[in-house]
């Protein structure tokens, strides 16, 4: 058996060390002896930036050339994937966050039904299983459910015959080597407790219904909204969304200003900037596409500042999220509101709800969304029932929620639209269709047992 670590465990963070050599020991122990650990604090990798060319221009292979290429290349060749992190809001930090979100060359562009929901399928033959260990500094039961359900999430997509997830912390260290070994040894099949769609919105609802507490409500002077998407600006669904509510909080009164993901790209004075100005805002919003069943890495990023500019132990302001995914159901979005909702429990804002879209490619990223018509109508109906409480200090209301949920159509129509698309999309590359399906990596390491 071979096994990828893809490990988060920086110098900043000893306790993730700590638990990265007590991982090594219990493999060892296990006699598991082909072991590659990627540590991605000291890598320089490109975020995703969800372009697709990976599946339409070079399928299987992305296009930034850097050291993600041996990381897919190994998590190819390996039976288990490894993903060592601490728990950030419930989900992965943004320096895991920033290679997992580029494994999506591993599968392809066309859908399938698994787990109730529709998936990419799987782009070779043996899928590596899954397993998650997060770390935390204190114990947290919420964090530690939505890390179970991320990697349960993630295993799905990524095909994976097994999962296994842990959540470990610094009040427990002796218990460490024994809930590794439950993880690893762990034989879940991903989604096995997922028996229909009505669960899944069931999660979805209490996720994005809005907490506000008892504070009275106070009317919104200012609201900062991040487009979360890594794409060159005016190209973006995000980006589209975000400025329709934008232009509607303003009708309401409130002063508006766009920041965008692009700006956490590097550390230093300008993002800073950028997260001074989101913390100082009465009303936050957050628009993000999903990426991997979350956020996108540079939205965690993004966050990750904000949270640490915002007083401890302060409680104002309000934070909401306008999650849009490329599959046709809304529930696609449940685990990355859950840690939307985190993160406001983290940086001390009151969570204001979420607007969950799905079927996020019926709206077209470059036409200003007030001038689209057709499927987009329950789009802007629920952007126009949410903004006028949004502005009083009030939360999203049912029904904002009810209208973004609706689906504009058939799940089974948008799948075959979108296997079209893809496959017209390669078209226009020069790409023979059967391209689309390539194993490269295969290939390659056919070519490596060669020699």
């Amino acid at each position: 058996m071979s096994t990828v670590i893809l490990s988060a465990a920086s110098p900043e963070l000893p306790s993730l060390q700590a638990l990265a050599a007590v991982l090594s020991t219990e493999l060892a122990l296990e006699g598991e002896t082909e072991v590659r650990r990627f540590e991605l604090s000291t890598m320089k990798l490109a975020y995703c930036q969800g372009e697709f060319d990976c599946w339409v221009k070079t399928p299987g292979i992305c296009r930034a050339a850097d050291a993600e290429h041996d990381i897919v290349a190994a998590i190819h060749d390996a039976d288990n994937l490894i993903l060592l992190d601490a728990v950030t809001f419930g989900g992965h930090s943004f320096t895991l966050k920033r290679a997992q979100d580029r494994l999506i060359c591993l599968l392809t562009p066309f859908f399938e039904t698994r787990s109730a929901l529709t998936h990419h399928g799987h782009r070779y033959a043996t899928p590596a299983n899954l397993f998650a260990l997060g770390w935390l500094a204190e114990p947290d039961a919420a964090q530690a459910q939505t890390w179970l359900a991320l990697a349960d999430a993630n295993a799905i997509n990524l095909v994976a015959p097994r999962v296994g997830a842990v959540v470990v912390d610094d009040a427990r260290r002796e218990a460490w080597p024994g809930a590794i070994r439950a993880m690893l040894s762990s034989n879940r099949r991903p989604g096995r407790n997922i028996g229909a769609r009505r669960v899944l919105r069931g999660a979805l609802l209490e996720a994005a219904r809005p907490d506000l507490g008892a504070t009275p409500p106070a009317r919104v002077r200012t609201a900062a909204l991040l487009v979360g998407s890594a794409k060159p600006r005016g190209t973006s669904t995000s980006e589209n969304l975000a400025r329709a509510l934008a232009a509607r909080l303003a009708r309401q009164g409130v002063a508006t200003e766009l920041h965008f993901a692009t700006e956490f790209v590097h550390d230093g004075g300008s993002a800073l900037i950028a997260a001074r100005a989101i913390a100082d805002a009465d009303l936050v919003v957050l628009a993000a596409p999903l990426y991997v069943d979350s956020l996108p890495a540079l939205a965690t990023h993004a966050l990750e500042l904000v949270a640490k500019l915002r007083p401890p132990g302060v409680v104002s302001g309000q934070f909401m999220a306008v999650m849009n995914c490329g599959f046709p159901e809304p529930e696609q979005n449940r685990t990355a509101l859950r840690i939307a909702r985190h993160f406001c429990a983290r940086a001390g804002y009151r969570w204001a709800g979420g607007l969950p879209l799905g079927g996020g490619g019926t709206v077209n990223p470059e036409i200003a969304l007030d001038a689209q018509h057709g499927p987009v109508q329950h789009v802007k109906r629920a952007l126009d029932a949410a903004a006028p409480p949004l502005a009083r200090g009030e939360g999203v209301p049912p029904a904002a929620l009810a209208l973004m949920m609706k689906s504009a159509i058939p799940d089974a129509v948008y799948r075959v639209m979108g296997d079209l698309g893809w496959r017209y999309r390669a078209h226009r590359n020069g790409l023979r269709q059967r391209a689309l399906r390539a194993r490269p990596l295969d290939r390659a390491a056919a070519r490596h047992a060669d020699r």
